[in-house]
């Protein structure tokens, strides 16, 4: 008897080994199936935080040159030699507004003229450039062209030879000629008068 009941306790020990050989396999391999799983989203994620981590960098560290104006240059250079106050200048603060350039325009008119009481004689041959810095002025020059030359040729014709050789003659001849355009002007004025050539016979 003793024997007939140790025969079904071995047969079923047997059974329960079976039974937990196939758990623990199964469990293994339910184990090796999960664990690449979990390291390929591990993997994703450090390449997706690697990148936008990259991408912040560069957006930070390159940053698009910016245009110098000359103005930018000499605040920098007040800044370099005047300490705090062209450091203020940079900031805006006691900053004044740079002044815009204005174009400045040369009219050149030449008048070839017999001179006064000289029966012939005598002539002058002068270059006139008018400096002008405002565009209605330049277009108000252009309209008044033939009066001005007019009076230019008269009032070179009426000076004898003396009255212009000197250079005090021409400096007053040319002021004649800026103030008289002057006068012609409705709005505006000529800044200079100059003689670029100047040729007494």
């Amino acid at each position: 008897m003793a024997e007939e009941q140790a025969a079904p306790n071995t047969e079923a020990g047997g059974e329960n080994d079976a039974v937990q050989r196939k758990d623990g396999e199964a469990a293994k391999g339910s184990g090796g199936g999960g664990v690449p799983k979990i390291l390929l989203i591990v993997l994703v994620l450090n390449v997706l935080i690697v990148g936008f981590v990259a991408f912040a960098l560069y957006k930070v560290m390159v940053k698009p040159a910016a245009k110098v104006s000359l103005g930018d240059i000499a605040a920098s250079e007040d800044g370099a030699h005047g300490g705090g106050h062209g450091a203020a200048a940079a900031d805006g603060h006691d900053a004044k507004p740079a002044a815009p350039e204005v174009a400045v325009e040369f009219f050149t008119e030449s008048f070839m003229v017999n001179l006064a009481d000289s029966r012939g004689a005598n002539f002058a041959k002068v270059d006139v450039v008018f400096e002008v810095n405002d565009d209605f002025v330049k277009a108000e020059m252009q309209k008044l062209k033939p009066k001005i030359r007019d009076f230019i040729t008269i009032l070179l014709s009426s000076k004898t030879y003396e009255q212009i050789e000197s250079s005090d003659g021409r400096d007053f001849l040319r002021e004649e000629i800026r103030n008289k355009v002057n006068g012609y002007l409705p709005r505006g004025q000529i800044k200079d008068v100059y003689f670029t050539q100047f040729i007494l016979q």
